[in-house]
């Protein structure tokens, strides 16, 4: 009987030179991401490529949507988005996308100055603003199977298969304040999902795994609260300006602490199975 999905002992050489086989592959390796997916790098004489091979029937569904997602607003934005590919093995998805150049955010957050941090504030609110003005097509955007195609769902469906009851107080996890899904939401808004390029501006948006609909405060709110403060007013006040709508602090504030206690908890979860040192 074939596996679902895919597990450390595959002969990923073999499908990986299978899926470039139009270019010369210089090196292969395996990244270490966590328990989603087996993630390898592969460097081609065209350049590099990240293939995500997923761990389990959730992470299939997810590594499918976020194809789809991430397939549909390619090019309706001012901000580059991974142009990811969808392959499969044995009936397994899998994705493939080139190398976008940058650093994530992540790794500079913390060297910037005052007139950098402003500049990819400004960047950020405006990525947020055009997708969750994003017209959109339910119908045209997804077809795989439902798998949270609302955000709450996604996390409720993802702490319900992941975490043991004993797990799962780790998360704190409650419902958001905002229940509709009136936009399209990345999800996942964190700064290790914004590529910046050598002038300090954003050279592209990757990782729609847990996008689907939602409400602006999603990624406002998930984004803020994975930077320094200094970047937090920054994004407020370009949000606000672009969409020229104040917030509402109350619900931001409830939110931030939504995805704070969520981040805690999965850290510990991860530390529990021995990913996270």
């Amino acid at each position: 009987m074939l596996k679902k999905y895919f597990s450390l002992d595959e002969n990923f050489d073999n499908i990986i030179e299978n899926s470039l086989k139009d270019k010369k592959i210089n090196s292969l390796n395996q990244i270490s991401t966590g328990w989603t997916n087996i993630v390898y790098e592969v460097n081609t004489e065209n350049g590099n490529y990240f293939f995500r091979f997923p761990r389990d029937d959730f992470w299939i569904r997810t590594i499918v949507k976020d194809c789809e997602f991430a397939n549909f607003i390619h090019g309706k934005t001012n901000f580059n988005t991974v142009d990811l590919k969808l392959s499969t093995d044995n009936e397994r998805p899998f994705s493939m996308h080139k190398k976008i150049e940058g650093t994530a955010l992540t790794n500079k957050m913390d060297s910037l100055s005052n007139n950098e941090i402003k500049q990819i504030s400004k960047e950020i609110a405006e990525f947020m603003y055009q997708l969750h003005s994003m017209k959109f097509n339910k119908n045209e955007i997804f077809k795989t199977n439902n798998i949270g195609l609302n955000l709450v769902d996604f996390l409720n469906e993802l702490i319900n298969m992941h975490l043991s009851e004993d797990d799962k107080k780790f998360w704190k996890y409650k419902e958001f304040t905002q229940k509709d899904n009136s936009c399209l939401v990345h999800g996942d808004l964190n700064p290790g999902n914004i590529i910046i390029d050598e002038n300090n501006h954003i050279s592209a948006v990757i990782d729609f795994g847990f996008a689907g609909f939602g409400n602006k405060y999603f990624d406002i709110a998930r984004i803020i609260g994975r930077l320094p403060n200094n970047f937090k007013q920054e994004i407020i006040n370009y949000y606000e300006a672009i969409s020229n709508e104040k917030l509402n602090y109350d619900i931001l504030n409830a939110e931030i602490e939504i995805w704070n206690n969520i981040d805690n908890g999965y850290i510990n979860y991860m530390r529990g199975i021995g990913i996270y040192e």
